[in-house]
Formats: structure tokens, sequence, C-alpha cells
């Protein structure tokens, strides 16, 4: 009876030991598919971001000065992205977005010199509570900009944008001085991207807080399958501290990063409404 445990006690970490390295394998290849993507947009793709935001200004600013609107290139952008995220969910922000990626590049190289030079493993981040107020920071920057397009009142602000800066650099060209206050935005923008993950997507950007607000077919949410009640790993995971069950109010914030699927050791998650297979069983 004893030999027959203890062979049943190495079968079970055999198993446990290659269902975590395929899984760590699996983590692999998406983390370098998605970076590869990341990379490509970066490189050729650079200001999809700010041009589309464009588009929304410029429907704001033919309201403000009683214009018919016009379609432009920059509403071609807008409109596309906007197709896409109703279809297809915010993969936009989690594979094509630059300042995006500049968000996980620095994000990730924190967490290598923390492992690599202080030795400390894990993920750091902010707790969910905290996460969840600053969620609400982009809707309201959203207001503020719109409103001040509205009033006339934006052009004041002229230099003061750290996606502007960021554009010009992305172009290779150096901003002039009357963009220091956006230059040290977007300092401090690159100093929080490195204290959490998705620092700006999920808390300071405008076009990311239009995008949440887009109904997403339900073809495209992310559901799972029902999962022993003492994991949550994919909740642990997600930079957005989101439960995993389709539509619900907070959907709107999952930036389709899909590290939730590859981090569940059962495959429980995917994209569109579960299929019915056998349950697991806690």
């Amino acid at each position: 009876c004893d030999i027959q445990l203890y062979r049943y006690y190495q079968c079970s970490c055999r198993c446990s030991w290659k269902g975590g390295k395929r899984m760590k394998k699996r983590q692999r290849k998406v983390r370098l598919i998605r970076a590869a993507i990341q990379l490509a947009f970066f490189i050729f793709y650079p200001a999809l971001f700010s041009t589309a935001f464009a588009g929304v200004k410029s429907i704001f600013q033919a309201i403000a000065a009683h214009q018919q609107i016009a379609w432009n290139s920059f509403l071609d952008v807008t409109g596309l992205l906007l197709l896409v995220t109703i279809l297809f969910g915010r993969h936009f922000c989690g594979y094509a977005c630059a300042f995006g990626s500049l968000g996980d590049a620095m994000y990730e190289l924190t967490v290598f010199i923390k492992q690599k030079v202080f030795h400390k493993k894990g993920r750091h981040g902010y707790p969910e509570k905290a996460v969840r107020i600053l969620q609400k920071v982009k809707y309201i920057l959203l207001a503020f900009l719109l409103l001040s397009i509205l009033t006339g009142w934006y052009a004041s602000l002229q230099g003061m944008s750290p996606w502007d800066v960021f554009s010009m650099l992305t172009a290779r060209k150096l901003p002039n001085a009357s963009y220091k206050i956006g230059i040290i935005l977007l300092v401090l923008i690159l100093i929080g991207m490195c204290t959490q993950e998705r620092f700006f997507c999920q808390f300071l950007c405008p076009m990311g807080a239009v995008f949440a607000m887009m109904p997403i077919l339900p073809s495209a949410l992310f559901n799972r399958e029902k999962c022993p009640s003492k994991c949550g790993l994919c909740r642990k995971r997600c930079p957005a501290h989101l439960e995993i069950d389709g539509d619900t109010p907070l959907s709107g914030e999952c930036i389709c990063c899909h590290a939730c699927q590859v981090t569940c050791p059962r495959k429980n998650i995917q994209i569109g409404p579960v299929k019915e297979r056998e349950m697991v069983k806690e």
C-alpha cells in the first residue's frame, strides 16, 4: 500500500512539473508573438493613438465652431479603431498602441531589474482598490479635454501634451522649449509605467476611455468555465484585476493582453461564449 502511494505521489509530481513546464512554454510563446506585433506597430505606426484622438478632437472642434463635421483622414483612423474595438475588443490597446507598448517595456524592464538585481520575485503593482479608483481618472481627463475644446480653451494647453511630445520623439523630432511641461509630464508617466502594468492605458489614456465605453460584441469577450473557487490566477495576473466573466460593468477595462488566457493552467479561458464540456470539479 505504501509503495502504491509513493508511486502515485511520484506520478502526480511528474504530471504537475510537466504541466507547469507546458504552461511556461505557452506563456513564453504568446509573449514573443505579442512583443513582435507590438514592435512592428511601434516602428511603422507609432502615431496611431494620437491620430485616433485627433479624429475625436476634430469632431468637437467643428461643434465648437458651429460648423458641419467634415470627414477627414483622422476620422478614418478613429472610425476604423472604434469598429475594430466593437468587433474584437480592445486588441488595439493590447497589441498595437505604441504608447501602451512603451508602458509594457518599461514595466517588464523594472520587473527584470527587481528580479536580477534585488532578487525579488513576482510582479508588482497597486492594490485592487487603488486600481479601481485610478481607472476613473481617464474618464475625468477625457471630459476635461473635450470641454476645453468646446470652450475654446484647448489652444492654451499647447505644449502640455505628453503624447504630443511622444509623437515628436517617435518621428525623430526633438520638442522645443515650449513643450517643457509636456516633457515633464511624459517623464512622470514613464516613472508611473515602472510602478504599475499598463499605468497610462488604465489611468490616463483619453482614447482608452473612449474605447472602454464602446459596446463590444459577446463573441469578442473573454469567458471562462467553472473554475475552482480558490484559484484566481487569472484575476491575479490581469493588470486590471478583472473577473473573466464576459460582459460585466468592468469588461471595457480589458485591454486584451491575453495574460489571463495563457496563465490559466486548465485552459478554461477563451474568447466568445463558453463551449459546453465537463465542468471542473473542486
